[in-house]
């Protein structure tokens, strides 16, 4: 049966003729079919720009999965709004099926985008002689960095996840699919993203692409921290080592480091999620962080606030006072805010330095992972920190360092689970005291229960999934 396919609706593309280098809406007037559209390798370009647009419309997701159980935030003002609500009852641990911030579905579309590019971008080349076997491998690179980076975000947020590794695009496709292990998908997504190092760009002279497309830096970051997660210390650390030599990245200096959010596409960056006030996508983060006429959905909580050490910079961009609580910053910064074009930073060069530090640490390499850790807090105008030997000390230094550095890039909640299901859960009290720390003492024997579950620490896939997938088991912790 021959199926229509939209290209993407929103595809970006660059303009070679433009002098102002934007990316430019080229969504067609009417539906194409496949067979029409597969053509030349601007195709496969317009098609990877769909996958890249599609994941960043998500941020708020990414941003929400990767705080909102971490003690990070406070409810929002907007009493009466049901998004804020949902919001509300996960911050109390209050997590049901049909909370609308455990739908997937966005996320699961752009994953099928990637798919759409891996399956037809080779046939391109019947029609497009120009296209090299180098270039044909350098955008399936791409279509694999956008699968695995959304295949991790899932596995890391709901554990086991149906995994599609072909496009839904014809009637040969099942389109449900059961859950397959936490463990499957993290072998694909390493299988895939080891091949993607080998072929992806470089990178690109754009800055915008050099930022918002999967580069060489950017695989090997995104690996690095898959690595991490997985307990590969040696991958890992090979992998941020990759990045430090390059020499391509570096930290913005300490006074400046509101530009890395402001502006964006900083030399501190390696990859970033991009939006545009000026034409192309916006961003929909004052819909979430409120400003102006919006009130927010979400606030800061005082435990980010309070953990800042005296002259730390880091505390004013994270957090900004008002009369109805602290405002999150970081993405909230100046015009560009207001024009809804600051892009979504997922990796940049102080990461590469964290994560090297606590891959050194888990090798029993203190004193190396201590000066990777200092430079990162000597940016942040700090003194040093000096491990003695104490691996809980150590690991306890460095999740409250991501912490200061990271706050609200969503990365919070996977780093405080990260290190807590460190070697078969020999840290689950790093977690539970963590986010029972200011918790109600009327509530904290119930947070100690829900929290000593291992499975309570991932989130249930929505009612609507399940009902519409006959193959979909609830996890366990919630049926």
């Amino acid at each position: 049966m021959k199926r229509f396919f939209n290209i993407f609706l929103a595809a970006l593309t660059l303009l070679a003729t433009a002098s102002c280098n934007e990316w430019l809406d080229v969504s067609p007037e009417n539906d194409i079919t496949l067979e029409e559209y597969w053509k030349s390798k601007e195709d496969i370009r317009n098609a990877l720009n769909g996958s890249y647009e599609q994941l960043a419309s998500q941020a708020n997701t990414l941003f929400l999965w990767g705080e909102i159980r971490s003690g990070s935030l406070a409810p929002g003002a907007k009493d009466d709004d049901e998004r804020t609500k949902d919001y509300s009852k996960l911050m109390r641990l209050e997590v049901l099926p049909k909370n609308s911030v455990n739908a997937w579905g966005g996320i699961y579309k752009a994953i099928n985008y990637a798919n759409t590019v891996l399956k037809y971008a080779p046939q391109v080349r019947t029609s497009d002689r120009s296209l090299t076997t180098k270039e044909l491998r350098a955008f399936e690179a791409e279509a694999y960095f956008i699968r695995s980076l959304s295949y991790f975000y899932l596995l890391r947020t709901f554990r086991d996840v149906p995994l599609y590794l072909d496009p839904t695009d014809t009637d040969d496709v099942d389109l449900f699919l059961p859950k397959s292990e936490q463990r499957v998908v993290l072998d694909q997504i390493i299988k895939d993203l080891e091949w993607a190092e080998r072929y992806v760009n470089q990178g690109f002279e754009v800055i915008e692409f050099n930022k918002g497309w999967a580069t060489k830096a950017a695989v090997q970051a995104l690996l690095a921290d898959v690595y991490l997660w997985d307990e590969q210390y040696d991958k890992a650390l090979s992998m941020c080592d990759k990045v430090i030599n390059r020499s391509s990245h570096t930290l913005i200096d300490g006074d400046r480091m509101d530009i890395i959010f402001e502006e964006g596409n900083t030399h501190e960056g390696i990859f970033e999620l991009q939006f545009h006030k000026d034409g192309g996508q916006r961003n929909d983060f004052k819909n979430l962080f409120g400003r102006k006429d919006l009130l927010p959905r979400v606030f800061g909580s005082p435990v980010i606030f309070d953990q800042y050490e005296d002259g730390d910079p880091r505390r004013i961009l994270a957090l900004g006072a008002s009369e109805e609580g602290l405002l999150v910053g970081k993405y909230a910064l100046g015009s560009n805010y207001e024009d809804e074009g600051a892009n979504w930073v997922v990796y940049r060069y102080a990461d590469i330095l964290l994560m090297k530090a606590e891959a050194l640490v888990e090798k029993g390499d203190f004193f190396g992972a201590q000066q990777e850790l200092n430079k990162v807090r000597e940016r942040a105008g700090l003194g040093p920190k000096i491990f003695n030997g104490n691996l809980r000390e150590a690991e306890d230094v460095l999740l409250a360092e991501r912490s200061m550095e990271f706050a609200y890039e969503g990365k919070r909640w996977f780093d405080i689970l990260r290190f807590s299901k460190r070697r078969d859960y020999s840290r689950q009290d790093l977690l539970i005291s963590v986010l029972t720390a200011n918790v109600d003492p009327t509530e904290q024997a119930r947070w100690i229960s829900l929290l000593s579950d291992p499975m309570s620490h991932y989130l249930p896939i929505h009612y609507d999934e399940v009902r519409s997938n006959n193959l979909l088991e609830q996890n366990p912790y919630y049926e």
